[in-house]
């Protein structure tokens, strides 16, 4: 796999944990209250929302283009980074707490990653 290849996995990786991490604040504050639901018309109309639909977008079309030049089975495994990257950047972008465990299962998956697609 070439590094043209490597960098559209990762932006690939950084749009979906992007999106992800943008849908949760974007609930959050639609939230009229802690403990109150959330409207779904706040939801959508929230500048988090729309970063949230560009972003899987262009995910997906980056997608597919990897999936077109890259062995599915190199090319999958790097998503996995996402399962990372989330908490990652929930703790530090949301103020989320990551127990020990966690930091742990992190860089078990970022080694199993780098092992598998190697």
């Amino acid at each position: 796999m070439n590094i043209t290849n490597w960098l559209l996995l990762i932006v690939v990786v950084l749009f979906g944990t992007t999106a992800n991490v943008s849908l949760k604040y974007g609930l959050q504050i639609s939230s009229p209250t802690k403990g109150g639901s959330t409207s779904i018309l706040n939801l959508v109309l929230s500048r988090y929302f729309v970063i949230w639909f560009i972003c899987y977008t262009f995910m997906t079309i980056l997608w597919l283009y990897v999936l077109q030049t890259v062995p599915l089975s190199q090319a999958f495994p790097v998503l996995g980074l996402m399962y990372a990257f989330i908490p990652i950047a929930s703790h530090y972008l949301l103020k989320e707490q990551v127990a020990f465990s966690q930091w742990l299962g992190i860089s078990v998956i970022i080694t199993g990653v780098v092992l598998v697609v190697n």
